[in-house]
Parts: structure tokens; C-alpha cells; sequence
């Protein structure tokens, strides 16, 4: 927010509101930019969740009902060769990748070779651990450390695959969303000029602001487009000038060169001249 502010500290406050409500244009005017997220961002938000959704699904829960069915009847063997090791990322998520070399049976002698890769939470993570058998079918074969963890597997991909589910709702409700609000500002409307309190700008786009409208106080939030500056009104930067768009709650900033709507130069000048700078 401090590049954004530096712009508006030359700025004098506005001699009043009335006076800039008054220079505003009362014809039906163009919405040009909406300040909020395109439809085909928020589906592609909502596509990209619903596939890890379901990558998640796919890969994660064989494995798990794979040992899940070998801790009912779990026989140590010591004679299994692992080799492998566990990393703790982020302090807490631990990834174990190992290989696991094994005879199906004693006589045989061919040796299989399994891959196994878990992750689980732990801030104690191992540093030995063993092969486990199915006493029903040791053919089915994991370790110590994969069935200690089970329980914590499960809730951590339960865990993100409803993170990930509810975004990827998330999404689809957005694109709804702006769906119907690009029809509702299709054509020309009548706009009124409101007064927003900035609250924060993250990453000189994203802008979180307040209204009060007919005494009411909203919450709002537009992302400016790229290079865009908000038509601030306050030396400190925390009062611009933004839009009401009629049978929505929604309001849009207006930007500084005046062309999130289809102003007229001479529009544009009547309004600047309406500021003090």
C-alpha cells in the first residue's frame, strides 16, 4: 500500500462530497472494469481445485485401504530389506519414501520390490522402522511407520480433500456469481458516486475498502487492474471515490485516470475539477 500512498499524498482533500456528486455525470453510463474476478478465472480456480480433489482421491486412498487391510492382521518381518528415508518438510509434514525388497515366499527366489511413499503430520518423526506382513496374504506387504501413522494419514487426506472441495465449490459459486453480475451491468445504468474508506491494498491490487450507504455500512473488496490506482480524495489515502451499481451491493473504485467507466474527456474534467489537488 506504501507506493499507492505516495501517489496520494500530494493530494488535497475534496471541498466537499456534494460538490463532486455534483460534477458527476447523470446520464447511464458504461461499467468498463468491475473490480471483481472474471468468470473464467473463478472456473478456472474451480477446475484446478476439483482436480487435486480428485487427484487426492485417486492416489492416496488405495494405499491407505491397502495398509488399512494389513493392519487387521500385521506379522513383523525382520527379513525384509528396506531402504529409504523420511523428511520433514514445514516442520511438521513428514515424507517417507522407501523401497521395500522381499521374497513372496521363503523358497522363492525371486525378490519383489515394492515403492511406498506416505506422508502424515508428526513433530517426532521416526528414524527406524520395520516390514509388516498380512498374516492372510503375505504377499501384501508395508511398514511400521506407514500403520503407526494410518489414523493420521486418513485425516490429513480427509483433511485436504475437503480443503480442496470446498474451493473448488468456492469457485463455482464465484463464477455464478460474476456470471450474473456481468448480465446485471450488460447495459447502461444509472450510477450514484459514494464515498469508500480504504482498509488495506495487498499486493497493489487487491483492495479491501468500507461504504455507508443510506446508513448502512458496508464491506467491500475490487481488484484493480494492472498499473490502476484508485481515485483517492484524502492526502493520507484512505478515502476514494467509488460507484453504487443500482439492484446489486456491489460498489466499484474508480480508478485515477477515470476509465472504469465511459466518462468523456469532458466528464473527466468536470470531475477533476471538482477535486482541489
Amino acid at each position: 500500500m506504501s507506493a499507492i500512498h505516495a501517489q496520494a499524498a500530494y493530494r488535497q482533500p475534496a471541498s466537499s462530497f456534494a460538490q463532486i456528486a455534483g460534477a458527476f455525470p447523470k446520464r447511464r453510463m458504461k461499467i468498463l472494469a468491475t473490480g471483481k474476478q472474471s468468470v473464467s478465472m473463478a472456473v478456472m480456480l474451480a477446475a484446478i481445485m476439483g482436480i487435486l480433489t480428485i487427484v487426492i482421491v485417486y492416489f492416496v486412498t488405495p494405499d491407505l485401504l491397502y495398509d488399512y487391510k494389513v493392519s487387521k492382521d500385521p506379522v513383523i518381518d525382520t527379513q525384509t530389506e528396506i531402504h529409504g528415508s523420511c523428511k520433514t518438510r514445514k516442520f511438521v509434514f513428514v515424507d517417507c519414501d522407501m523401497q521395500i525388497r522381499y521374497k513372496v515366499n521363503p523358497e522363492d527366489r525371486a525378490i519383489k520390490e515394492v515403492h511406498h511413499n506416505i506422508w502424515f503430520v508428526s513433530f517426532d518423526p521416526p528414524t527406524t522402522t520395520d516390514a509388516v506382513r498380512y498374516g492372510k496374504d503375505p504377499s501384501m506387504i508395508t511398514t511400521t511407520v506407514a500403520l503407526d501413522h494410518l489414523t493420521n494419514r486418513i485425516v490429513m487426506m480427509a483433511g485436504f480433500t475437503l480443503m480442496f472441495g470446498i474451493l473448488s465449490i468456492g469457485g463455482v459459486y464465484s463464477a455464478w456469481k460474476s456470471y450474473r453480475f456481468g448480465r446485471t451491468i450488460s447495459d447502461k445504468l444509472n450510477l450514484q458516486p459514494v464515498l469508500a474508506n480504504i482498509k488495506n491494498i495487498q499486493n497493489e491490487r487487491n483492495v479491501s475498502f468500507e461504504t455507508h450507504i443510506d446508513g448502512v455500512k458496508k464491506k467491500g473488496h475490487n481488484i484493480l487492474r494492472k498499473k490502476d490506482v484508485p481515485l483517492f480524495l484524502s492526502p493520507q489515502g484512505d478515502t476514494a471515490l467509488g460507484v453504487e451499481v443500482p439492484g446489486t451491493a456491489h460498489v466499484i473504485l474508480l480508478d485515477e485516470k477515470l476509465t472504469v467507466l465511459d466518462f468523456t474527456e469532458q466528464e473527466r474534467v468536470a470531475l477533476r475539477a471538482a477535486i482541489i489537488f
